[in-house]
């Protein structure tokens, strides 16, 4: 009897251990997978680490985009950077290369925004420096409202606002300007 009453014990024992093991696994199968696994934000479609994007606009227009990392929010078609270096070629050849801490580019209207230590360096060598421009590419103009200071070989113009069309290549500063010839 004895041996009975062992095996029936060991029996109902093991049913039981059984049983709390189904109901675990059953439980985990039912909790969703992000409670499971929470990587990034909601609000993040895509998280990538030392981005190259190349994209040849309609205009002809070619951007390139280096950075550091990238995030993509698909719902608002937005594409943030950190730490970029954009070359931006007009469907004429000319090349504009800007660099700054981070940036953000509109994947469907292609218009930018960097900000952060901005510097921008033409192919003649004018460089212009803000802490933060705006790329309109409808209009393809290159805009800021901050201080802003360009210089080249010979001359050194500041003032607070700029537009720089590249159409007509024409550079406009909006006020405060101050120009100094011979970098001095």
């Amino acid at each position: 009897m004895n041996i009975k009453r062992r095996t029936a014990l060991i029996v109902a024992a093991l049913s039981v251990v059984l049983f709390v093991t189904a109901i675990i696994a059953i439980g985990l199968r039912r909790t969703p997978e992000q409670a499971l696994l929470k990587i990034m934000s909601d609000r993040v479609d895509l998280q990538v680490k030392d981005v190259h994007f190349t994209d040849v606009g309609d205009s002809g227009m070619k951007l390139e985009i280096t950075a550091e990392s990238a995030r993509y929010r698909k719902k608002e078609n937005l594409a943030l950077f950190e730490k970029m270096k954009v070359r931006l070629v007009t469907k004429e050849g000319r090349v504009f290369v800007m660099n700054g801490d981070r940036g953000q580019l509109n994947t469907q209207s292609r218009n930018m925004e960097i900000e952060g230590n901005v510097d921008i360096v033409s192919e003649t060598g004018d460089r212009i420096s803000t802490d933060r421009l705006l790329y309109r590419n409808a209009r393809r103009r290159i805009e800021t409202d901050r201080p802003v200071v360009m210089e080249n070989a010979g001359s050194r113009i500041s003032g607070v606002g700029m537009i720089y069309s590249l159409d007509e290549r024409k550079v406009t500063f909006l006020s405060q300007v101050r120009a100094n010839s011979d970098g001095k």
